[in-house]
């Protein structure tokens, strides 16, 4: 290989480096999240609880878990018909060079009677 395609190939390697060091940690925050949200589901103290409640307690676990630039209104908890669900939606943007954007789109509902 000559020194310009060696040039190209360490290039394209390390825009993928580039692109796993911005998207990563969104992805293990997002993991963190969907740990929580299941172990609201799983606790049986929070069955009965009211909807501001759940997000008292949803937040105070964000924020042990160090995540602190969660937006609330990406929750969405819903009590209809004799079911809870809990709603996590919400979308991520990372720049990588210049204009260029990376978008990652995370949906996450647990549902429990």
């Amino acid at each position: 290989m000559s020194i310009t395609s060696w040039i190209m190939a360490i290039a394209i390697v390390l825009f993928f480096v580039l692109l796993g060091v911005r998207m990563v940690p969104s992805y293990l925050e997002f993991h963190s999240m969907s740990k929580i949200l299941e172990g609201i589901k799983e606790d049986p103290q929070y069955r009965k609880v009211a909807p501001k409640q759940l997000r008292k307690i949803f937040n105070r676990r964000i924020d042990i878990n160090g995540i602190y630039d969660f937006d609330q209104k990406n929750l969405k908890i819903d009590r209809s018909k004799g079911k809870t669900s809990m709603i996590l939606d919400y979308e991520v943007r990372k720049p990588i060079a210049g204009n260029v954007e990376v978008v990652m789109s995370f949906h996450k509902e647990v549902d429990w009677k």
